[in-house]
């Protein structure tokens, strides 16, 4: 049969549907002992979100594993290592190792192998499948019972080529979901459906959008983080970390004023794993052939390493034990970087302390009751990206949206305005 696929806007249930189709063919036909539901997407933030879910679903709880298929490509090309090799596939960064997993499961009896363990696969936030990642899942699929859920709109990377996905997509049994679940709150809808059309959205009720001059800002900001009453966030998109993390530190010392008293907010700041990763590597110079007792010493320079950094000395100092490798070049040490980064914060909890402070591509696939948008000049990208940007910052509130523009200028433009023609 061909896979089944869910499209539709932020909201709409399109992960609760997958679960419900994942449960009907499972009460159709159990699966055996040894066999388990495969889950993939495409963050670590997004995969932890899909763990939570299948392991509140009393039919699904311990009977399915949750990974990014990154994650999934690496499982399948060292299980088949030796065919991969024979065969001359290519392996090295994400999309290399994505790229040489599709060609391993374009065999049958790889695809079949991986079947007889997952023989349901469900894959979330799909429109982020760039040709690479595509082809896993389309090897995949006249081999298991394959469940896609996908929103061309909510793809935030305007290098990936969405065609590709989108033909793919249309040629499943796919459902068109158009009922907004995650909020009834007019302003909020129709900010959403608007900006999908590419039409500058309009405050209305739980929306607002608004610039104030520069020492006023803060107190705003801070009154909408301070007196909503339920969970909190505050987004920026790209360009905004600077104005964003200045308005965490304002706002941690409290604001007083004639009009205002407002205790101090703590706003967490997560981290984005690419920072990370070059911070790491910054010690590192491109022609650099270290040992790994040099490897450990470059990385005690850091002043503030994330916490996997002890994994990848480790695992330096293991491989040399092991295999004998005394010496790691520049490339090798950024792909073993690489894995411990997504190794860790594949299992590591992104609860926090605070009301987090993140990026709009950080916030996909979760949601708040009120959310707070910090839009800086320079976003980057065209019009129609800066649409997406709001529109997945705005689609993450349940209940109100506050946007702040840092000038006045920027509501004469995209995304707050378009050009007609």
């Amino acid at each position: 049969m061909p896979f089944r696929g869910f499209e539709g806007p932020a909201g709409s249930g399109k992960t609760h549907r997958l679960m419900e189709s994942v449960g009907e063919r499972l009460a159709q036909e159990a699966m055996l002992p040894h066999q388990k539901v495969l889950a993939l997407t495409f963050m670590h933030g997004s995969r932890r979100r899909l763990d939570e879910e299948l392991r509140l679903n009393p039919l699904l709880r311990g009977k399915s594993v949750a990974m990014t298929i990154d994650s999934f490509a690496l499982q399948v090309l060292t299980r088949w290592r030796s065919l991969a090799a024979a065969l001359g596939l290519e392996t090295g960064d994400f999309n290399a190792n994505c790229n040489s997993c599709g060609q391993l499961l374009e065999n049958p009896q790889v695809a079949r192998w991986v079947a007889r363990s997952y023989p349901v696969i469900l894959v979330d936030e799909a429109q982020e499948l760039a040709p690479p990642r595509l082809r896993i899942v389309s090897a995949l699929a006249p081999h298991a019972s394959v469940f896609v859920a996908a929103d061309e709109f909510q793809c935030l990377n305007e290098e990936i080529d969405t065609g590709p996905f989108m033909e793919w997509f249309q040629g499943g049994d796919t459902t068109q979901l158009n009922h907004i679940h995650r909020t009834a709150v007019a302003g909020l809808l129709n900010a959403g459906a608007n900006l999908r059309q590419l039409v500058a959205p309009a405050a209305g009720p739980g929306l607002t959008i608004n610039y104030y001059y520069k020492n006023y800002a803060p107190f705003r900001i801070g009154a909408a983080i301070h007196y909503a009453q339920g969970t909190r966030a505050v987004l920026f998109p790209p360009a905004g970390r600077d104005w964003a993390e200045a308005i965490a530190q304002r706002l941690s010392q409290g604001l007083h004023s004639a009009t205002y008293n407002i205790p101090p907010i703590r706003l967490i700041l997560e981290p984005h794993a690419s920072d990370e990763i070059a911070a790491v590597m910054a010690v590192v110079g491109d022609g650099d052939v270290l040992t790994p007792a040099q490897v450990a010493e470059r990385f005690a320079q850091l002043e503030n390493p994330p916490r996997w950094v002890s994994q990848v000395t480790a695992a330096a100092f293991q491989s040399m034990i092991r295999q004998g490798k005394t010496l790691w070049t520049a490339p090798e040490l950024g792909a073993l970087v690489d894995r411990k980064a997504a190794s860790f914060r594949a299992h590591a909890s992104d609860r926090v302390r605070g009301i987090p402070l993140l990026g709009i591509h950080q916030a996909k696939n979760r949601q708040f009751d009120h959310v707070v948008i910090l839009w800086p000049h320079g976003v980057p990208g065209s019009d129609e990206l800066r649409a997406r940007l709001l529109y997945n910052g705005i689609t993450r509130a349940r209940r109100t949206c506050k946007v702040f523009v840092r000038g006045q200028n920027l509501l004469q433009q995209a995304p707050f305005v378009f050009n007609a023609a």
